[in-house]
């Protein structure tokens, strides 16, 4: 039987790939800047088929053969973080940065390193293990290797949330604060819920089920949400259909 979280897990998924597909084929998409939209599209992509589809999996198999394949599969969820640390500086403008290629090592560096050690070895996680919502990831015999990526992911959430902070203190223009206060609103809302369930629980050894997903999915519709609501593209395409509309009667006028 499919368990409430693994359920979750899918919703999540659900979520993610039909937000990519607004933001890519949709009048949407023209809300963002190219490199905003790419780089959103590929966190949400990402989130649903590296993260929240896998976990979906592994929670509702029927058996440890099953959740043992399904975990193997989970080694690509880190470059969930680097996309959202490549979103955080293409939205607050730190396109010096993103000219220098020794920026693109330090943000995806990180994720292609844990990739190959969670791909070749054991160090990282064990096998599956069977608890209440279903089956999850063991932790491995030292708990400090099991630290390692989840205090860098948990840094590189902290790193987005105060480098939009911070560029939030600097903007003037009224929508622009309000955007930026929603998007970080929208990235609080994982921090929180994965400091607990994805770094301290599992360091203390408290077995609780993982909510990180569900949580970055929320996060990243708000973080969508706010980037529409407050665009000013957007207003420009309204002003722009109104301004069309009133030339067409005024030259209809004429005749």
């Amino acid at each position: 039987m499919i368990s409430g979280f693994a359920l979750v897990s899918m919703i999540s998924f659900i979520l993610c790939i039909l937000l990519s597909i607004t933001i890519y084929f949709k009048k949407v998409k023209y809300i963002f800047n190219n490199d905003l939209s790419k780089i959103f599209v590929l966190l949400c992509i990402s989130l649903a088929l590296f993260w929240a589809l896998i976990e979906f999996g592994y929670r509702s198999a029927n058996d440890f053969t099953t959740a043992y394949y399904w975990l193997k599969l989970n080694v690509a969820w880190y470059f969930v973080m680097s996309f959202l640390l490549h979103f955080s500086l293409l939205y607050t403008e730190n396109h010096h940065l993103l000219k220098k290629k020794i920026t693109y090592l330090i943000i995806y560096g990180p994720a292609i390193i844990f990739f190959f050690i969670d791909i070749s070895t054991n160090l990282l996680l064990t096998k599956p293990v069977l608890v209440s919502w279903g089956w999850t990831f063991g932790i491995p015999t030292n708990p400090i290797m099991h630290s390692i990526p989840s205090t860098w992911a948990a840094f590189t959430a902290l790193f987005c949330f105060y480098i939009i902070l911070d560029y939030l203190s600097k903007l003037h223009n009224i929508n622009k604060k309000k955007q930026t206060r929603i998007i970080i609103f929208g990235i609080c809302i994982p921090i929180i819920i994965g400091l607990n369930t994805e770094w301290l629980f599992p360091i203390l050894n408290i077995r609780f089920p993982e909510l990180i997903v569900p949580a970055l999915t929320f996060g990243i519709i708000i973080i969508c949400y706010g980037i529409w609501i407050y665009s000013p593209l957007k207003n420009k395409d309204y002003y722009e259909v109104v301004k069309t509309e009133i030339d067409k009667n005024i030259k209809s006028s004429r005749y």
